[in-house]
């Protein structure tokens, strides 16, 4: 499984590419994955799904510090 360091750079990148299509983009890659039966390569690409949703939300995350 990625680090998630990699989990949100990969997140970061197709935010780049996509803007906000990139949650969607990552939940048919995982798909695909499912489809081939890499599940531990579906359960990232889930996680960077929803890494890209919290960084393309608007809301703050419960307990994050202001600065």
């Amino acid at each position: 499984m990625g680090t998630d360091s990699d989990i949100y750079r990969t997140a970061n990148l197709l935010i780049q590419e996509y803007g906000e299509m990139a949650p969607p983009a990552a939940f048919i890659r995982a798909d695909q994955l499912a489809e081939k039966g890499d599940l531990p390569g579906r359960r990232v690409w889930l996680r960077i799904a929803r890494i890209a949703e919290d960084l393309l939300s608007e809301k703050r995350p419960p307990n994050a510090p202001l600065h």
